[in-house]
């Protein structure tokens, strides 16, 4: 379909502006005073949040292998249910065809899900960490549980589906609608992670677990036990959050500050809230960075940029 001149010229403003919104959001960190540090970084208060509904586009590729013809098949349905979920936290999500290579993508406002093949998920995976040959096969064990990663400074989200299918599905027709349930549970997860959140077990004692604690009624979308789970919940301190971030309000400028570093984030917010770490994660040094993933009692099937990197 050939595109007129205007579609062509409004595709160029939108490009651009994605694109400058990309550079002003890294250029703008900035240095802070420890105080200034202290008080951005503080959760106690987020100030001023804009409640009113939030529009986000999302690219959403499928890969056109064989191995992903049960994902194509389903991708619809699955996303409908995503759609639906974040209506309730007055997030309108906005769905583009993506192609083989990425839009313009930008922190909170255009972001991607790629669903691979394993081994374009693994090579991604490690281009994104910047793991090199040398250590590419002890992160491979690392993660030999998982089959999502969400990278907050990419706007990305990577999935394999071949392994979520084989940890999670039911091979039986009549549990189809389960299978989309677990699948639209995975993307609502790590979308959470593109929309400024973490996880909530990541501590012990901050807003979202306390509230967690006395409020939640179903498995918190962003904890790390939900395939399995047809209904989700949240919090009212991640949906505060979630607002505060697509409105350039308080945690998208600490996320900003950081560079969209998402475990730097998660450092500064434990020592500017004295928040208390959940139990200890494994990991592995690969020379250049070292990575951490949550441990359970049964196998994690997916998990997320925040909990994996981590500097000297």
């Amino acid at each position: 379909m050939k595109c007129s001149g205007r579609g062509k010229f409004a595709g160029l403003i939108l490009a651009v502006a994605l694109a400058w919104g990309l550079y002003a959001s890294a250029a703008g960190a900035a240095d802070l005073a420890p105080r200034e540090e202290a008080a951005l970084f503080s959760l106690a208060d987020l100030g001023p949040v804009d409640a009113s509904p939030q529009t986000v586009t999302v690219e959403l590729y499928v890969g056109p292998e064989p191995e992903l013809a049960d994902c194509r098949r389903m991708s619809a349905q699955v996303w409908q249910q995503v759609v639906q979920f974040y209506a309730r936290l007055g997030v309108n999500l906005v769905e583009v065809a993506g192609e083989a290579q990425p839009g313009p993508l930008a922190p909170a406002q255009r972001l991607r899900i790629e669903l691979l093949p394993d081994k374009q998920w693994l090579a991604r995976s490690y281009r994104a960490f910047d793991v090199a040959p040398p250590f590419q096969l002890r992160f491979l064990q690392v993660c030999l549980d998982k089959c999502a990663f969400a990278h907050l400074n990419l706007s990305t989200i990577h999935v394999s589906f071949k392994r979520f299918q084989k940890a999670e599905f039911s091979p039986d027709p009549q549990d189809a609608g389960l299978n989309r349930h677990w699948m639209a549970n995975l993307l609502i997860h790590e979308l959470g992670h593109l929309l400024g959140l973490y996880h909530s077990f990541e501590f012990t004692d901050d807003p979202v677990a306390l509230e967690t604690k006395t409020t939640s009624i179903t498995p918190n979308f962003m904890s790390h036990d939900i395939a399995f789970k047809s209904d989700l919940g949240f919090v009212d301190f991640q949906n505060r959050m979630i607002h505060s971030y697509l409105s350039g309000g308080k945690v998208f400028q600490q996320y900003q500050q950081v560079n969209f570093d998402a475990l730097k984030y998660l450092e500064l917010l434990k020592r500017y809230n004295n928040f208390h770490e959940s139990p200890p994660t494994r990991s592995f040094k690969s020379g250049k960075v070292s990575y951490r993933l949550a441990s359970s009692d049964r196998p994690q099937t997916f998990d997320d940029d925040d909990d994996d990197e981590d500097d000297d």
